[in-house]
């Protein structure tokens, strides 16, 4: 009754924050077993009610225990819980946002994933700041990730700048692609707090962060399709 009361009377906000919570519920695991179907019924009412949100499937990994009575056994655990994240273009959603999803839930991208679904919340919230830093620390934890399947030598502490001319000396791309796919980072340094903002307020404004995230999808997927990671 107390759960009805405030679905009724809470603002939208803290209604889909309290849809967030009802995945992350202990009692909705036990019942559900991380069904990503639930998910799409959910995704299915928002489209038809044309609401501009859609949520996240569960992102679900396989473990070995180890150690303990288990030792030996397969077992899974979640990665991530489904996020509510606005939907404003149909087109970006089936064309990036969507796929780069669908990429970052494989293991070896887990940091990445958990920095860009944390940039779409921060965006659905209105931390356009955060949510430009994020779109950053996602790029480069990919670009990392791609020189560590790949091989090619990189330090934890290199730029995306440093990153991005290591992965074009690899690969077909051409030098004009640098400036391109370090927007996302340059964006990050310009108008997020990543460096601090010293005495001047930085206030990006929401088209921007808008910009960064597409443009983050698109080069992750533009780039784990040219090596193949």
């Amino acid at each position: 009754m107390e759960a009805a009361n405030y679905v009724l009377n809470c603002s939208a906000a803290e209604f889909l924050d309290f849809l967030e919570d009802v995945f992350n519920n202990d009692i909705f695991t036990n019942v559900s077993l991380w069904d990503n179907k639930i998910v799409d019924e959910m995704n299915t009412i928002l489209r038809r009610d044309n609401l501009p949100y859609t949520v996240t499937h569960f992102v679900v990994e396989e473990i070995v225990h180890t150690s303990g009575m288990f030792s030996g056994h397969n077992g899974t655990q979640v990665r991530s819980y489904p996020k509510v994240i606005l939907k404003e273009s149909e087109v970006v959603d089936q064309q990036a946002i969507g796929p780069a999803l669908e990429l970052l839930s494989q293991p070896h991208f887990a940091s990445a994933n958990k920095e860009f679904i944390a940039a779409l919340e921060d965006y659905r919230k209105g931390d356009i700041g955060d949510c430009l830093m994020k779109c950053g620390s996602s790029f480069e934890s990919v670009l990392k990730v791609i020189c560590d399947r790949k091989g090619w030598a990189y330090n934890q502490n290199d730029t995306a700048s440093t990153l991005v001319k290591t992965i074009i000396a690899n690969t077909s791309l051409e030098n004009y692609f640098e400036p391109m796919l370090i927007i996302v980072a340059t964006l990050r340094n310009r108008l997020s707090s990543a460096h601090g903002a010293g005495t001047t307020v930085r206030q990006a404004p929401r088209h921007l962060a808008q910009y960064a995230l597409n443009m983050t999808a698109s080069a992750i997927l533009m780039l784990t399709q040219e090596t193949g990671v």
